[in-house]
């Protein structure tokens, strides 16, 4: 019948209430405003909240039995009325070509200090390969690139071991059922063969397979709802992003009869990130606790979404470990918008660029004896033990979760102990220079973060030549 897009719901939903109604409803694309937009139409097709309760069937998409689904739809409602099957987290358009965008939900929900919610969608990805989270260090963690794609779908990831950090963390949830080869056809034929006029199907997922018969039946017989957004980092992508993000503020605040300075916006944007579902929460504290000012300004802002000064020296160290230029800037704008000083964040770069030269120094020393790429098992059980009886007690700077002594000694293999030396010496520079020049701090402080890491990509080129070389 129709594609629509965010900007086309208007006109869906003003079709629906003049009684123009499709038998199914498939809604993909961003986890919140997929829910959001079902409500929304839920809301239209039953409008009396009390026979929502009786007439709305919810069921569960990663334990749907196709066959009770299909019997639901074909059945009349014994009360008469509209009745509404709404399948959440269909699985009737996944396949493996989805798999790179659970990958991608997986590691924006780990960024955002999410474990629980990422340890679901790497359970997704992993699922339809045949695997649970349990099968990771077995099975994947260790395999090549080839035997990756074939699995997935899509080139393998160079940073993986952040997910062994989720698994660990998290409870591992219990490995779903692969769904039925034929329910999509099955379900395809029911809706061909025709259901009863007051019965309508939702089925809501976040990512689907447009090559699939099924999907292209949705699209030319029933109604399809894209709510995909772009979520790069061009442009364009932001520009969509930041759309989408405006429209949810202004809809929280209405109901509060609230303004918000236009200033705030980006500011509100950067510190929380896409994720729709937090700026409705977020922007809904704002709205509260600025209760008898008549709009949100900066003050109420920072006041109730300032990044603590831990958080934010992790987020700097983290991308500093990673070799991110581009994140390690950002972080330091945004450590300098907190109005965090200057030499706080030295002496956080001091201790952390101190804690990888001691795991370099360890790497060197034989014995133990350190393997680069090491997994975290070889490393907890293996190559930890080693050198805990070799050195006695390690130093306090190795302090806590062994995965995070892991996650440290494999940030330490991209930095050769020279960098890391001459990185203390710049640092201590910096500090010189802070405290004796003229010079804005910021232009200090990214100047060593330039230096340092331009430094160590130039080291690795060298590195690649002379190993390039020696194979000749």
């Amino acid at each position: 019948m129709a594609l629509y897009k965010r900007n086309d719901l208007k006109k869906l939903f003003q079709a629906v209430e003049a009684g123009n109604i499709s038998q199914a409803y498939l809604i993909f694309g961003d986890r919140f405003l997929c829910q959001e937009t079902t409500g929304e139409l839920i809301q239209r097709l039953l409008p009396d909240e009390t026979k929502r309760q009786t007439f709305l069937k919810t069921i569960d998409g990663e334990k749907e039995e196709i066959d009770a689904t299909i019997n639901m739809l074909k059945t009349f409602s014994l009360f008469g009325g509209r009745q509404i099957v709404r399948v959440n987290d269909s699985r009737l358009f996944q396949s493996k070509a989805v798999a790179a965008a659970f990958w991608e939900k997986a590691e924006k929900a780990y960024a955002a200090k999410e474990p629980v919610q990422a340890a679901g969608y790497l359970g997704r990805m992993l699922t339809l390969a045949g695997f649970s989270p349990a099968d990771w260090q077995t099975e994947i963690a260790g395999c090549g690139a080839e035997r990756w794609h074939a699995l997935f779908g899509f080139p393998q990831p160079e940073n993986l071991t952040w997910v062994q950090e989720v698994i660990a963390s998290t409870t591992i949830p219990e490995k779903t059922g692969a769904i039925r080869s034929e329910a999509a056809d099955l379900l395809t034929e029911a809706l061909e063969q025709g259901i009863p006029a007051s019965n309508t199907l939702i089925l809501v997922a976040e990512a689907v397979d447009k090559r699939k018969r099924l999907y292209k039946f949705f699209e030319k017989n029933c109604a399809v709802i894209d709510l995909t957004v772009d979520t790069g980092s061009t442009a364009v992508a932001r520009k969509g992003q930041e759309t989408i993000l405006k429209e949810l503020v202004y809809e929280t605040l209405a109901p509060f009869k609230k303004t918000i300075e236009p200033k705030c916006l980006p500011i509100l944007f950067d510190r929380v990130g896409f994720h729709p579902v937090a700026i409705v929460m977020e922007t809904e504290k704002l709205a509260l606790y600025a209760v008898d000012a008549p709009g949100i300004t900066l003050a109420h802002l920072d006041a109730m979404l300032c990044r603590t000064r831990e958080e934010a020296l992790y987020e700097l160290n983290e991308a500093v470990g990673e070799t991110n230029l581009a994140g390690a800037l950002l972080t330091l704008k945004r450590l300098q918008e907190n109005g965090m000083h200057a030499l706080a964040v030295i002496a956080g770069l001091r201790n952390f660029l101190r804690k990888l030269l001691l795991a370099r120094a360890f790497q060197e020393q034989n014995p133990p004896n350190y393997v680069t790429n090491i997994s975290y098992p070889a490393f907890q059980q293996g190559y930890l033990s080693q050198l805990q009886d070799y050195v006695g007690k390690l130093p306090d700077l190795f302090s806590g979760h062994p995965f995070v002594v892991y996650k440290l000694f494999r940030q330490a293999e991209k930095f050769p102990m020279p960098l890391l030396k001459n990185g203390l010496e710049a640092l201590l520079g910096a500090e010189y220079r802070l405290k004796g020049s003229g010079i804005h701090e910021g232009i200090i402080l990214e100047d060593f973060l330039f230096s340092f890491l331009r430094d160590r990509r130039k080291e690795n080129t060298m590195v690649r030549k002379t190993q390039g070389m020696s194979t000749k």
